[in-house]
């Protein structure tokens, strides 16, 4: 007789697909200028050939939307013993071209103990010790960018080390990955945190 072994995941209704690191009341609502006009921004790829050097210039005709989040807050966690994940690595100059103008500056102003020139795996990095430091979690452990090395980045981890309370137990700074949507190699860190 074949044995099936038990599966390792349970639907135990508890996954959920949401923003991580921000909660907002209700959808985006399109930004507007004084006379109630869309406000929009070049949508930061399409390019035309300059009519006067015939070199790639920004497209000013490709315009997206720019949105509003209302009464946007840090997003609550669920109560763990341990804090893993790979956050999407988007660095900190490629964050109002990939999340938009709305989305990054409600971030920023509800995650003010997060420089501003940190990536945005950052503040996945910042919430998780937040939380081991105060005991509501054993440990954590995440894949980021490596340049979590880099001096922007390195204040938020420089900051959590600091005050004692949470050590790094693990922590690889450059390690090579291969992105699956289109191959290309690039670098990650892992780090784990613990008190």
């Amino acid at each position: 007789a074949l044995t099936i072994p038990e599966p390792v995941l349970r639907d135990y209704d508890n996954i959920e697909c949401r923003d991580a690191v921000l909660a907002w009341d209700g959808d985006p609502e399109l930004a507007r200028d004084e006379h109630g006009a869309p406000i929009t921004r070049w949508d930061g790829t399409t390019m035309k050939n300059s009519a006067v050097t015939g070199e790639p210039i920004p497209d000013d005709s490709a315009r997206i939307p720019v949105y509003t989040y209302t009464n946007p807050r840090p997003a609550d966690w669920p109560r763990a013993d341990f804090i893993i994940g790979n956050p999407p690595y988007i660095g900190n100059k490629r964050m109002r071209s990939a999340l938009g103008d709305g989305y990054v500056e409600a971030l920023r102003a509800v995650h003010c103990d997060v420089p501003e020139t940190a990536d945005l795996v950052m503040y996945w990095w910042n919430r998780a010790a937040s939380i081991v430091e105060k005991k509501d979690a054993k440990r954590f452990g995440l894949i980021t960018t490596n340049s979590i090395t880099q001096t922007f980045n390195r204040r938020v981890v420089e900051k959590h080390l600091a005050r004692g309370g949470l050590s790094l137990v693990f922590a690889i700074p450059d390690h090579p990955w291969v992105d699956s949507t289109d191959g290309a190699a690039v670098r990650v860190a892992m780090t784990a945190g613990g008190t």
